[in-house]
C-alpha cells in the first residue's frame, strides 16, 4: 500500500472549488415545467459517465469524485485522489470510486460523510467502469485480465477470476443478478460466475468487441456489440442464444440498454436511439439526433431520456419515440439519472444537472 501523502487532507474539501457556479432552484411555490434545468454545477472537469444517487445525495465523477445535495446543488464534498471516467458507486455509509492521478490502477473506499480515504487497494490497471457492490461484496473490473470480488468493508480479495487475455481492456462493468455475476470480456466472451465463490457457471462467445455492459431483466442478459451494431439477448441462465438484431447501421452500440415492458431501448453511434421488440429483437422504431448516442437511456413514468454528443438531453415518449422535450448543454451528455421526479445528468461541458423529469402521463 503507498504511503500516505500528507497533502492528501488538503486535496480533499467539504467546500465548493474556486469558479463553480451554482443556479439554484425555483422557489417551492411555483409550478416546474418538464425540461426546466433546476440547478447545475461545475464538476472541476468533463464528465464522462453517469451519477449515482442515493439519500438525497449525488455522487458524480468529474475531476475527481463529488457529492452534492440533489435537492440544490451544494457541492458536500470533492475528492481529487478519487474518480477517474467511471462512475461511483455508494452502499451505505462508503463510496467506491477508481483511483485518479496520481493513483491510477487504484480503487478506493470513501467516506460518504466526508469523502476520506477508508482503505485503497492496488491494482494494477487503470478502470473506466463502476463498482458493483451487493451482499457485503464489492465486484471490480479494469484493464487487466481479473474480475475482482473483495469484501467491500475492508477491501480484502475473496476471489478473482482471470476471464480476458492481456492489451486494451474493457469498458464493460459486471452486473448480478440472483447471485450469479455477469462479465462480457474484450474478446466478445460473456463469463458467469457464482457472485460468492467465483465457480464459473457457463461462458459464451457473443462475437462481439468490447461488448458493452449487459443489462439483465426477468432472465435475459441483453448484450450490445461495443464495436458493431449487434444487440444480443441470451439465456441468463445458460448463455443459450435467443435472438441477435442487426441494426440498419454502421455504428456502434457502445451504451447499456434500458427496458420497459416489451419494449428495449438501446443507443447507438449512428446518432439514434432504437426501440426493439424485447422478446424477438424486432425493430419498433427510432429516433435520430444530431450526433453519437453514448448515452445510456433511462425509461420512467412512460419517458425515455437519453444523452447525445449533439449536446442535449433528450426526453421522448417510450411508446412511438415522439419527441416531447430536449435540453441543451454545453457538451456531449452522458447516461442520466431518474431520482424523486428529476433528472441528473453530467456533460462534456463540466457541469452536472439536475432536470425537472416529465410526470406519468397517465397519472393524476
Amino acid at each position: 500500500m503507498p504511503k500516505r501523502n500528507p497533502s492528501r487532507r488538503r486535496r480533499t474539501s467539504r467546500r465548493p472549488l474556486e469558479g463553480i457556479q451554482l443556479r439554484t432552484p425555483n422557489p417551492p411555490a411555483q409550478t416546474v415545467e418538464p425540461g426546466t434545468v433546476r440547478w447545475r454545477v461545475h464538476v472541476g472537469g468533463k464528465v464522462h459517465s453517469a451519477p449515482y444517487v442515493t439519500d438525497g445525495t449525488v455522487y458524480v465523477t468529474g475531476r475527481g469524485v463529488w457529492a452534492v445535495d440533489g435537492a440544490d446543488g451544494s457541492v458536500r464534498w470533492t475528492n481529487a485522489d478519487a474518480g477517474l471516467t467511471g462512475s461511483p458507486t455508494a452502499a451505505g455509509d462508503t463510496v467506491y470510486a477508481a483511483g485518479y492521478a496520481p493513483y491510477w490502477g487504484t480503487l478506493l473506499a470513501l467516506d460518504a460523510a466526508d469523502g476520506r480515504p477508508r482503505w485503497r487497494r492496488r491494482m494494477g490497471q487503470y478502470s473506466f467502469t463502476q463498482p458493483l457492490v451487493a451482499n457485503g461484496l464489492l465486484h471490480y473490473v479494469d484493464g487487466g485480465r481479473y474480475l475482482r470480488t473483495m469484501d467491500a468493508a475492508t477491501g480484502r480479495r475473496r476471489w478473482r477470476a482471470k476471464y480476458q487475455g492481456k492489451g486494451w481492456g474493457t469498458v464493460s462493468a459486471p452486473a448480478l443478478a440472483d447471485g450469479i455475476l455477469y462479465a462480457a470480456a474484450k474478446d466478445g466472451t460473456v463469463w458467469a460466475f457464482d457472485a460468492a465463490t467465483g465457480k464459473v457457471r457457463w461462458k459464451e462467445t457473443v462475437y462481439s468487441q468490447s461488448p458493452a455492459t449487459p443489462l439483465l431483466h426477468d432472465g435475459t442478459l441483453y448484450v450490445g456489440d461495443g464495436l458493431g451494431p449487434h444487440v444480443r439477448a441470451l439465456d441468463a441462465a445458460t448463455g443459450a442464444f435467443r435472438w441477435r438484431t442487426l441494426l440498419q447501421s454502421v455504428g456502434s452500440v457502445r451504451t447499456t440498454p434500458a427496458i420497459s415492458g416489451n419494449t428495449l431501448y438501446v443507443g447507438c453511434q449512428d446518432h439514434r436511439l432504437w426501440a426493439l421488440n424485447a422478446t424477438t429483437g424486432a425493430i419498433r422504431w427510432h429516433v435520430t439526433t444530431d450526433g453519437p448516442v453514448d448515452s445510456s437511456p433511462v425509461v420512467a413514468d412512460g419517458t425515455v431520456y437519453f444523452g447525445s454528443d449533439d449536446g442535449h438531453l433528450w426526453a421522448i415518449s417510450a411508446e412511438n419515440g415522439r419527441v416531447r422535450w430536449k435540453v441543451k448543454t454545453g457538451g456531449p451528455v452522458k447516461s442520466p439519472v431518474v431520482a424523486d421526479g428529476v433528472l441528473y445528468v453530467g456533460s462534456g461541458d463540466g457541469y452536472l444537472y439536475a432536470i425537472e423529469a416529465s410526470p406519468d402521463p397517465n397519472g393524476p
